[in-house]
């Protein structure tokens, strides 16, 4: 017995599934202490990360401030594997892009009761931020029966997927 798909609902979950690995892609870049003083650009909605070394053992920890056009959306710090006590590890950030323009994120490192010295090592980047938020904050994915029934009404994603589904019906004959 041959079995017939119904093409409304493959296509939409091959353009899915294209479009949420094209999104984690962009969404995995993590900068350093070398880079240090760049300028990166990015779309408004996207992500990045910057990732410093720390040790707040010895007291010193970074103070991270950006500008108001982005936010921090994660702050952790992760201990080095080596299972030594005070052999420090990494702090990292995950910062949004929420609206356009230029900004700058700065970092300064030393102990947080101590007045700046001027000496203290010091963390610069510049963000120009272009183009509109990728998904607008009211975006509601489109039920698709069985392949998505499973999915949150809310479910939010980093591409816009309106510009591609907007069409879906005309092309279905709908």
């Amino acid at each position: 017995m041959k079995r017939v798909v119904d093409i409304r609902y493959v296509l939409p979950a091959m353009l899915l599934i294209l479009l949420l690995c094209s999104g984690l892609a962009a969404a995995q870049s993590v900068y350093s202490a070398s880079d240090n003083g760049k300028t990166i650009t990015m779309r408004a909605g996207d992500t990045f990360r910057v990732r410093l070394d720390e040790n707040p053992t010895t007291g010193y920890s970074w103070n991270l401030t950006v500008g108001s056009g982005l936010q921090v959306v994660g702050d952790r710090y992760t201990p080095n594997a080596t299972g030594l006590i005070g052999s420090g590890g990494h702090h990292e950030w995950t910062i949004m892009a929420v609206r356009m323009g230029t900004y700058k994120i700065s970092g300064v490192y030393k102990r947080p009761r101590e007045p700046l010295t001027g000496s203290e090592r010091r963390f610069e980047m510049t963000v120009k931020v272009i183009g509109e938020p990728a998904v607008p904050s009211n975006f509601t994915f489109p039920s698709f029966g069985p392949i998505f029934g499973l999915m949150p009404r809310n479910f939010s994603m980093l591409l816009n997927m309106s510009d591609l589904f907007g069409h879906l019906p005309r092309f279905l004959g709908q």
